[in-house]
């Protein structure tokens, strides 16, 4: 019945078009964003603007297309995936590709002169692959080594570059002027980007998975879902580059009573850096 299947797979020229899909597809619209982003700016000019979001309109747009392609698209395929995985599974997979991002952070620690953390999660990223067979189990963590990400944006901001407007783009969601060239250096430094399509695919469903109490709970407790996403992002990544200054008490999100705890912002973590 799936010979037909069979034959497609086997067939190398098909493989390769496959493989180089996926690893010019983030790439790809990235630059469209860019495009949309410029086109956006320069028309419209006299309709009101928000100050602290000037391309609000964009923005909502490309929101609820992100978010009718996770409610038609993602959410299914992640139901499928958590009924044929166990859970024991899927943290082997989230370990995984957790430790295929410690040679970037161990980069931007570099670019951001931070001496300690650099040999801290280089340290990790040796631990987990030689006796976490490949990253699949968390070994450094019994060590008590401490987990961070950093990112090119990040390194961006320590360098002076301003985070500049606010965007959502497309499939990628969240971001600003300062992210699109951090989300570009990050895509063409992961690993990811080159490993065989299958791996590229269950990045996604493994990225998109561990987001789902993340987005249950804007959902349930944002009255404007955007502005909560967009309070949060921007709030969180601050409290990132800066190191945690910004007191965890003082990230306030619009429409809710109280602020985030420690666990919350950690189930909001996820969904704050999702890629669609």
């Amino acid at each position: 019945m799936f010979c037909w299947l069979n034959f497609l797979l086997k067939s190398r020229n098909f493989l390769s078009n496959i493989k180089r899909f996926f690893v010019n597809t983030r790439l790809l619209f990235l630059i469209i964003s860019a495009f949309l982003l410029t086109a956006c700016a320069t028309t419209g000019g006299q309709e009101e603007t928000n100050a602290e979001d000037p391309h609000e309109n964009f923005n909502r747009s490309i929101y609820g297309f992100n978010k009718g392609l996770d409610t038609y698209v993602s959410t299914p395929l992640v139901t499928v995936y958590h009924f044929i995985s166990p859970e024991l599974l899927r943290l082997s997979v989230t370990n995984f590709f957790t430790n295929l991002k410690e040679p970037r952070t161990v980069v931007n620690d570099a670019l951001q002169g931070k001496a300690k953390p650099t040999g801290d999660d280089f340290e990790r990223f040796v631990i987990n692959t030689l006796l976490g067979f490949g990253g699949l189990l968390d070994v450094a963590s019994y060590t008590e080594i401490e987990y961070h990400e950093e990112d090119f944006a990040q390194t961006l901001a320590v360098w002076g570059v301003p985070r500049g407007e606010y965007l959502v783009l497309p499939l990628l969601g969240p971001s600003s002027y300062r992210g699109i060239p951090g989300e570009i250096a990050d895509a063409a430094s992961s690993p990811v980007s080159y490993a065989i399509w299958p791996i590229q695919v269950l990045d996604l469903l493994n990225t998109r998975s561990n987001a789902e109490q993340s987005l249950k709970f804007i959902d349930e407790a944002a009255v404007d879902p955007y502005i909560f996403m967009r309070a949060s992002y921007i709030q969180w990544r601050d409290h990132q580059i800066t190191e945690g200054e910004n007191a965890v008490e003082n990230l306030l999100i619009p429409g809710l009573d109280d602020s985030f705890d420690d666990e919350e912002l950690e189930l909001l973590e996820e969904d704050l850096n999702i890629r669609l």
